[in-house]
């Protein structure tokens, strides 16, 4: 059964908000921007709950983190919550985070790829170099992930580490998150120069978003606390399914895209169009 992808009732996270341009040509040059206070604190507290709960039935089932390989110790790691609970389906089909996105990319419109929550848990460890895009098979350069966490993040855990320009040179190498791709990518960033920037810590509410051809990685969590993160990735409407969807792009062709052929413009039962309303 295909969950419902209709829009919910308008509420008070639809509420829209203005990005200054300086933010948006920050965006456009490095692959990445912060949004501050993009959540108020009541509304972390109305949503973080159900989001939480979800993820803590799978932290229930997961394996000591001593016995993950590197991309288990990273996360916990959870998809698509917006097709288990309403408060979580109106937290990801916001139109206040689907006009930023949009706003960001420079285009008219954007569909929902997916959300995921990225718990990295207390003594859990680094995320390693990546380009989100090498997963997704989508013809377009117009995607974009917003990570937004539900807890204060404090310096020592802090942000994501972006490679500055690094969405401009395209697909750099298609590797697996792992110790591969840690290795390779961190020898890109030295051939190509490429300055690493972060936004330090941060306030639950706060969002960085950045594209998805944007080298970036995390450090690992030293602290007791559990950095609770949900994200959610957009694509502009219009885009068409790649001719690719063979290696890493099978799952993501199956699971968020429902099989759309290749070609065809990229608007499955789990794509619903977020902005504009």
């Amino acid at each position: 059964m295909t969950p419902d992808a209709g829009l919910p009732p308008p509420s008070g996270i639809d509420r829209l908000v203005e990005i200054d341009r300086d933010t948006i040509d920050g965006f456009q040059r490095n692959g990445h921007a912060v949004v501050r206070g993009l959540v108020s604190p009541q509304e972390i507290s109305e949503f973080r709950p159900a989001i939480e709960a979800l993820v803590g039935r799978l932290a229930e089932k997961a394996v000591p983190i001593e016995a993950r390989d590197t991309y288990g110790r990273a996360f916990l790691q959870a998809h698509n919550l917006w097709t288990r609970n309403p408060d979580t389906k109106r937290f990801v089909f916001a139109a206040r985070f689907a006009k930023v996105a949009a706003d960001l990319l420079g285009v008219e419109g954007v569909r929902l790829y997916h959300d995921q929550a990225l718990f990295k848990e207390p003594g859990g460890g680094h995320t390693p170099w990546h380009q989100d895009q090498s997963y997704w098979p989508l013809e377009t350069n117009d995607t974009i992930t917003m990570w937004l966490p539900l807890v204060d993040v404090p310096a020592e855990v802090g942000t994501m580490t972006f490679a500055n320009g690094s969405h401009l040179r395209g697909n750099l190498g298609s590797f697996v998150i792992g110790d591969d791709s840690e290795a390779r990518f961190s020898e890109v960033v030295r051939e190509l120069n490429l300055v690493e920037a972060t936004h330090g810590a941060v306030k639950a509410g706060d969002a960085t978003f950045h594209r998805g051809w944007t080298l970036h990685r995390a450090p690992p969590n030293p602290t007791s606390l559990m950095r609770s993160v949900m994200t959610v990735i957009w694509y502009a409407d219009g885009t068409r399914v790649s001719q690719d969807t063979s290696g890493a792009r099978f799952f993501d062709h199956k699971l968020w895209l429902a099989d759309t052929p290749p070609g065809e413009v990229a608007a499955g039962p789990l794509n619903p169009v977020l902005w504009p309303r």
